[in-house]
C-alpha cells in the first residue's frame, strides 16, 4: 500500500489523455507557424487542452490538467494562453508553462493578446485587465457598469495602434486607446441597438469589422467613418457565434449560428451563396477559421467534434466535409473491449465508435443507430416520417466476439426502451440488417404491454446470440442468418446473464 506522500508525489495514477474527447463549447485556436510550415489546432477539454495536427488531426500534445476547467483560449507567435477559473496560465512552445497571472477575482471569462508583449483579460465582473507579459504585472486597470456597458467580445483592429474595440450586451461598442487610458468613440450612442453584440471579426479590408447580433444579423461596419457597408440577415433568427473570413484572395465570409448551422456569403455580390445545416448537431458553432492561402474552412462545436470544410465543388462556392475529428456528442452508456487494444463504445447520441488506445487512426465510427423503414412500417401507432426515422436510438447495452467477425457480424447492441436489437459487423463498420425479434411481440397478446430488450450476450463460437426482454422471455438467434433459434423457459424477470 502507498502513503500518502507517496501517492502524490507518484505520476502512477495521473491523467494522461482521455479517448474520444476532442473539444468543447471552447472556441478553438489556429496557431500558424510560418517558419516551419505547419499548424496546430488547439482545443479545450475540461482541464486539459490538446493540439492538433492541421494536415491529419491526430493528437500531437497534450498538456497538463489545470485546477479549474478552461473557459478560453487565445495565443500570439510566440506564446499560448490559457484561462481556467481566475488563472491566466501562459506556456512557451504551446506545452511549457511560462507564467500565471493570477490577480483577478472572478473567472476570467475573455482574454486577447495584443501584440507580443500584452494580454488583455475581462473577468466576470465586468473588469478589463491589461497585461505586461514579461513582468507579469497589470498596466492598466479598467472597471465598466454591466447595466449601461456589459463586455460581450473584443477586438484589435488591424493597424489600430494601441486601440481596442469592446462590443456589449446593449448592442454599443467603444474604442479605447489602452495606453493613454482614453475613450476615443462610442459607436451606436445615438441610436443603440435593442440586439445585443455577440462576435466581432476583423474583415480582409483595412477599418472594416464583421459584428455579429443575437438576432442573426452580421453587419459590417466602417471604424474609421463610423459607417455600416452592408447589414446580412441569415434564414434562422438564431444568435451569430462565429465569424471568419476567408485568407485566399476570395471574398467571402462564413458565419456560424447557436444550432450549428454555417452560412457561407459573397461580399461582392452581398448575398448568400451556401449553406451547411447541421454542421455540428444540435449546439452552437464555437469557432471559424480559415486557413490562410488555402480553401479549407475549420470548425468546431459542443457536438465534441472538429471538422474541416473544402471548397472544391464544381460551383466553386459551396463546401464538404474533408476532414474530421469527434467523439460522442452525448454521454455515453457503455463501454466493452473488442480486443485488448481496442475499446467499443456506445452513447446517447445513438453511434458506436470504437477507440484504439495505442493509434488515433485507427479509432472509427460505425454509425448512427436510426430507425429501419421498415421499424417505421411496422409501428402502426407511430407516424412514419423522416424525422421519426431520424432520431437516434441509445445503446444502453452491448457483447462482442471477435472469433467470428471475418465472417459474419460479432457484435450486437439493445437500445433503450426498445424491444428490436442491431446486429454490427466490425470488419465492414457497419450496421447490419439482422434485426433480433420475436414473432411473439408483434401479435395482439402483447400489443398493450411495454416489451423492450434488458440484457444480450454472444456464445464464445460467435455462432448465437441470447437476449432477455422486460417480460422475461429469453430469445437465442443465429448470427449469421439472423434466424431464431429457441427460447429458454419463462422467467419473471431477466436482467443479466452471461455465457461461460
Amino acid at each position: 500500500m502507498l502513503s500518502t506522500t507517496s501517492q502524490q508525489q507518484s505520476h502512477l495514477f495521473s491523467s494522461y489523455r482521455a479517448l474520444g474527447l476532442v473539444t468543447n463549447h471552447v472556441p478553438c485556436i489556429l496557431r500558424i507557424h510560418q517558419r516551419h510550415s505547419s499548424h496546430l489546432l488547439l482545443t479545450a477539454i475540461g482541464k486539459v487542452f490538446h493540439a492538433y495536427r492541421l494536415n491529419t488531426l491526430q493528437v500531437l500534445l497534450v498538456s497538463d490538467p489545470h485546477a479549474e476547467d478552461i473557459q478560453v483560449l487565445g495565443s500570439n507567435s510566440r506564446l499560448v494562453f490559457v484561462a481556467a477559473g481566475s488563472n491566466v496560465y501562459i506556456y512557451r512552445r504551446v506545452f511549457h508553462l511560462y507564467k500565471t497571472l493570477t490577480e483577478h477575482q472572478g473567472d476570467v471569462q475573455h482574454l486577447l493578446p495584443f501584440g507580443d508583449d500584452h494580454l488583455i483579460t475581462i473577468d466576470q465582473s465586468n473588469t478589463l485587465r491589461v497585461w505586461d507579459i514579461e513582468s507579469a504585472s497589470v498596466y492598466l486597470s479598467l472597471e465598466f457598469d454591466t447595466k449601461n456597458f456589459h463586455i460581450t467580445c473584443l477586438l484589435h483592429p488591424a493597424t489600430y495602434v494601441n486601440k481596442l474595440l469592446l462590443a456589449s450586451r446593449q448592442g454599443t461598442m467603444q474604442l479605447w486607446n489602452i495606453k493613454s487610458n482614453k475613450l476615443l468613440h462610442e459607436f451606436f450612442s445615438q441610436t443603440p441597438s435593442t440586439n445585443s453584440i455577440t462576435t466581432m471579426a476583423q474583415s480582409t479590408v483595412v477599418d472594416v469589422v464583421a459584428i455579429g447580433y443575437n438576432n442573426g444579423q452580421i453587419r459590417l461596419h466602417n471604424l474609421r467613418y463610423d459607417e455600416t457597408l452592408v447589414t446580412f440577415t441569415q434564414d434562422f433568427n438564431d444568435p451569430i457565434t462565429s465569424i471568419a473570413f476567408r485568407l485566399d484572395n476570395i471574398p467571402h465570409m462564413a458565419t456560424g449560428s447557436s444550432t450549428g448551422h454555417i452560412c457561407i456569403w459573397n461580399l461582392d455580390t452581398c448575398h448568400l451563396i451556401s449553406q451547411v445545416r447541421e454542421a455540428h448537431k444540435d449546439c452552437s458553432i464555437a469557432a471559424l477559421h480559415y486557413v490562410p492561402g488555402e480553401p479549407l474552412l475549420i470548425s468546431n462545436g459542443g457536438d465534441n467534434a472538429l471538422r474541416e470544410w473544402i471548397f472544391d465543388m464544381p460551383d466553386g462556392q459551396s463546401c464538404r466535409l474533408y476532414r474530421e475529428r469527434c467523439g460522442h456528442s452525448k454521454s455515453q452508456r457503455c463501454d466493452r473491449y473488442h480486443d485488448n487494444k481496442i475499446i467499443l463504445s456506445a452513447g446517447n447520441d445513438g453511434r458506436l465508435r470504437t477507440f484504439h488506445t495505442i493509434l488515433d487512426n485507427l479509432s472509427r465510427c460505425f454509425g448512427r443507430t436510426t430507425r429501419y423503414k421498415w421499424e417505421a412500417e411496422l409501428d402502426e401507432d407511430e407516424n412514419d416520417d423522416e424525422i421519426n426515422r431520424q432520431q437516434a436510438m441509445p445503446i444502453i447495452d452491448l457483447r462482442c466476439e471477435v472469433i467470428k467477425e471475418n465472417d459474419w457480424d460479432g457484435i450486437i447492441a439493445i437500445h433503450e426502451k426498445r424491444r428490436r436489437t442491431s446486429a454490427w459487423n466490425y470488419i465492414r463498420a457497419t450496421r447490419s440488417q439482422h434485426r433480433f425479434e420475436h414473432e411473439r411481440f408483434a401479435t395482439k397478446v402483447y400489443h398493450n404491454i411495454e416489451v423492450y430488450a434488458t440484457c444480450c450476450d454472444i456464445s464464445p463460437c460467435g455462432n448465437f446470440c441470447v437476449i432477455g426482454y422486460s417480460t422475461g422471455h429469453i430469445d437465442m438467434f443465429n448470427m449469421q442468418s439472423g434466424l431464431h433459434r429457441g427460447s429458454f423457459g419463462m422467467m419473471i424477470f431477466s436482467s443479466s446473464f452471461c455465457f461461460f
